[in-house]
């Protein structure tokens, strides 16, 4: 059966949640879909109101917080550009059976979608990418939980400052209470996150970020390219938007690299990196300590990161804290065997020795092995590797399983 269904997404196409929305919207092709997103909006009244907003919470982020793993937007959690007279106009006379919400920081309220939902009867699925939502913004979630009871102790907000994530962990619930969404969750990592935080909803756990391979790639015959490429350096790519946010590990990742380097002479390394994000001066200063070859690409677009990722062998995503990693499932459609640590996604996206390796949290001299195991491998063991992580990806993240998914999940 088809459905009408309001997509709201902050951004679509752009970063890991830009991404991973625009993928889930895609899969949705076969309903009758309406969009709200700043990525499409041709009202700059909307799009200027959301900067000043952006830029007021970030100076606020400065003046409240001690640390960069408290979200910037969350110190006001009903703040959001569209009111319901302005979703009213965008939507006519459109009225949804499912609103789906992926990534809406300032983009709409919970208040408005309560609104949203009521006046037109309609389900809400929440498909989550971060804690956020359950935590009030807090990213302390490995090391603290006080943001189910008071955050008094908080490490990341100053002084007289420390309430605020619990206040905005209370608000989301009590709007939680009003809507009775449902939620789908990207791993069992996240699944038990959300099971912890004593929230009686309906949620499914999915396993993988949908996508049209075969569409993607219909101009490259990939299974031809990874059997006639010649491979004598290994090229493995890591892209991290931020060096510096502590969850992202480039810290494990440079030690890794350190310990690895030891154990070979200069003419023994055969592998080379390619680094994406946005580096600082520390990491520019820490890089000069490799012996190994990289290369290094800012922030890059869709099109010009796919171009690095169709010349890497292999791939790592060092993030010590991941509800589900978009890169990982990303890489693995370009053929591209993943090391993760175990967090996140990682036991649901690798078959250890098949299509990547998982490596135990913070571990640096595991992580390096496996980089000498990399190092030492054979051009036929890669390309096998590389094989069967292409099949693998094309069997699994089909686009049409996440929306029966999805579907299936609104109808029970």
């Amino acid at each position: 059966m088809k459905y009408k269904i309001l997509f709201l997404s902050e951004i679509l196409d752009a970063g890991g949640a830009g991404i991973a929305s625009k993928r889930i919207l895609d899969s949705l092709k076969n309903h009758e879909t309406k969009v709200i997103s700043l990525t499409n909006e041709k009202n700059y009244y909307f799009i200027i109101k959301y900067k000043i907003f952006k830029l007021y919470f970030r100076i606020k982020r400065y003046f409240l917080t001690t640390s960069d793993k408290f979200n910037f937007n969350i110190f006001n959690p009903d703040i959001g550009i569209y009111s319901l007279a302005n979703v009213r106009k965008k939507i006519d006379k459109f009225k949804p059976d499912i609103i789906v919400v992926t990534w809406i920081e300032f983009l709409i309220s919970m208040k408005t979608i309560y609104e949203i939902k009521n006046e037109n009867n309609s389900e809400v699925i929440f498909i989550t990418m971060d804690n956020h939502l359950f935590t009030g913004g807090c990213r302390y979630v490995n090391e603290c939980e006080n943001f189910i009871n008071n955050c008094n102790n908080c490490l990341a907000l100053k002084n007289n400052f420390r309430k605020i994530s619990f206040y905005n962990y209370s608000y989301f619930r009590k709007y939680f209470k009003k809507i009775k969404p449902k939620f789908m969750l990207p791993s069992n990592y996240s699944k038990k996150f959300f099971q912890k935080s004593k929230l009686d909803f309906n949620f499914v756990e999915f396993n993988f970020w949908p996508i049209q391979i075969e569409k993607k790639h219909k101009s490259l015959n990939f299974e031809k390219y990874i059997n006639d490429k010649n491979i004598k350096i290994k090229n493995i790519i890591c892209p991290i938007q931020k060096f510096s946010e502590p969850r992202k590990g480039w810290n494990y990742l440079y030690q890794s690299i350190i310990n690895f380097q030891k154990k070979l002479s200069n003419s023994d390394i055969k592998i080379k990196f390619i680094l994406v994000g946005n580096l600082e001066e520390t990491h520019i200063n820490s890089l000069k300590n490799f012996k190994i070859n990289y290369e290094y690409h800012k922030y890059l677009n869709t099109k010009d990161l796919e171009k690095l990722y169709i010349k890497s062998d292999f791939g790592i995503v060092p993030s010590i804290q991941e509800w589900a990693s978009i890169s990982t499932n990303e890489m693995m459609t370009f053929g591209i065997p993943v090391i993760n640590f175990l967090t996140g996604s990682s036991k649901n996206l690798i078959i250890e020795g098949k299509n990547g390796f998982i490596v135990n949290l913070k571990d640096i001299y595991e992580l390096s092995n496996k980089l000498l195991e990399i190092n030492n491998m054979s051009e036929d063991q890669i390309k096998k590797m590389k094989l069967f992580t292409y099949r693998y990806s094309i069997e699994n993240f089909d686009s049409k399983k996440f929306e029966k998914k999805l579907i299936d999940f609104y109808e029970q």
